[in-house]
């Protein structure tokens, strides 16, 4: 890949988060058909329109970032649905009694704003707890099954114009929860700008994402991602929402999804809330890994072409052997690295999934049909690949039988490892 000049592109401007003008060249992961995107046919998966997945990284404010060569967030028909694994429920949970605990509400008067829904998996911790909120929903169809399910929403993407809307109708925020939406904006400034404005003066805003810092050390190729546009560290998203009138007061890493931040935001001006030292020594983390140097992306852009090159190695070598080979789970990460791979039925059998609304379905590009986790005991594979590798104990508790015939799970990253059911 040469340096691109996002003036030229399609948007007109340069780094989604600064406008720096050059984005420098990361990887080149061929093209790919949407991640979210469940055809009911191979056929129909084998002519799903496909885009270069290209990474770049700012030499400015060093946001990692997808280029434009692929469909708008909007454009993408998105996952049937969102549901819950046994660890992120947990997570949720914890997530409201964590953010509640440090930054108690009002009682009778507050005034709480989740960004995204996800299957409105916050709001009923929230009402649990006594809190009211509002979702705002960019995605149709899943605000449609928020307000279904009863829950408060504003089905618009979020925005100035949205953020203007909330605080005209309501006014001004004392929470804003953003669980994995900024990843997911196609212009990070508005929706800095965005933010500064529905938050009231004394609010405070929770924002969680994965963590770049993660996925470059342990070669995350797989959350790379059509629709998922930036990929932010601590480094990259101070610098954005300080431009905005906005600063990160404190930092705390999370385990799930393979590694992901949460960062506490407030006004600028707002001197309530106390610097914490896990900022400086996040920021101090960050450049010790080399995040603010090209060298860095250098050697994640090689180490995912060897990571690869391994797993596609171990799984010829398994079909050679005999070995059957089946995956489990359906999840965006998942299409990517198979994808990427250019693995198909021919190497992995098919895969399996607990929702019953992927079931049926087929994984977009590689055809591998998905199927009920029962599927495996009558098939008796001598392999499981973890494709949610980051739920990896959840999965091998949910199948501990297959210890029965000697069958073995095989975790794909951060490197491939080979693990006995126990």
């Amino acid at each position: 890949m040469t340096p691109i000049d996002r003036r030229t592109g399609l948007d007109g401007s340069g780094c989604r988060a600064c406008g720096h003008r050059t984005l420098s060249p990361v990887l080149d992961m061929g093209e790919h058909p949407e991640a979210n995107t469940f055809p009911d046919s191979p056929e129909e998966g084998r002519v799903l329109p496909r885009w270069p997945l290209r990474a770049f990284v700012c030499t400015n404010c060093w946001l990692f970032q997808l280029d434009d060569s692929g469909p708008a967030e909007a454009a993408l028909p998105g996952p049937p649905a969102y549901e819950l694994s046994e660890t992120m429920r947990g997570h949720a949970h914890r997530f409201v009694e964590d953010v509640l605990a440090r930054h108690p509400l009002p009682s009778d008067d507050h005034r709480v704003i989740e960004l995204a829904s996800h299957g409105t998996y916050l709001q009923p911790f929230l009402a649990e707890r006594g809190v009211r909120s509002v979702i705002v929903e960019g995605s149709a169809s899943l605000a449609d099954a928020a307000t279904h399910a009863g829950r408060a929403v504003l089905a618009k993407p979020f925005g100035l114009a949205t953020a203007h809307e909330l605080v005209a109708n309501g006014g001004a925020a004392d929470l804003v929860i953003d669980n994995y939406l900024l990843a997911h904006v196609s212009d990070p400034s508005e929706f800095a700008a965005a933010l500064e404005t529905v938050l009231r003066p004394g609010g405070v805003a929770v924002l969680e994402f994965d963590h770049v810092l993660r996925l470059i050390i342990e070669r995350r190729f797989d959350s790379l991602r059509h629709g998922h546009f930036s990929y932010f560290g601590l480094t990259s998203v101070r610098g954005l929402l300080e431009r905005h009138g906005l600063t990160v007061f404190d930092a705390e890493p999370q385990s799930v999804y393979g590694g992901a931040l949460r960062v506490y935001v407030a006004h600028t001006d707002d001197a309530a809330h106390r610097m914490s030292t896990e900022v400086g020594r996040m920021l101090d983390a960050e450049r010790d890994a080399g995040l603010s140097g090209i060298p860095r992306y250098r050697s994640f852009a090689s180490g995912v072409a060897a990571l690869r090159e391994e797993l596609v190695a171990f799984l010829i070598a398994r079909k050679t052997s005999g070995d059957s080979v089946v995956a489990y789970g359906a999840p965006s990460r998942g299409n990517t690295l198979l994808n990427y791979g250019a693995i198909t039925t021919d190497l992995v059998a098919y895969t399996v999934d607990r929702s019953p609304l992927k079931q049926g379905h087929y994984l977009p590009g590689s055809g591998l049909a998905i199927q009920d986790p029962g599927r495996i005991f009558e098939t008796r594979p001598a392999f499981v690949l973890i494709l949610t590798w980051d739920l990896r104990e959840e999965v091998m508790r949910q199948l501990r039988g297959i210890d029965a015939w000697g069958g073995r799970f095989v975790v794909p990253l951060p490197h491939i490892t080979v693990l006995p059911a126990h």
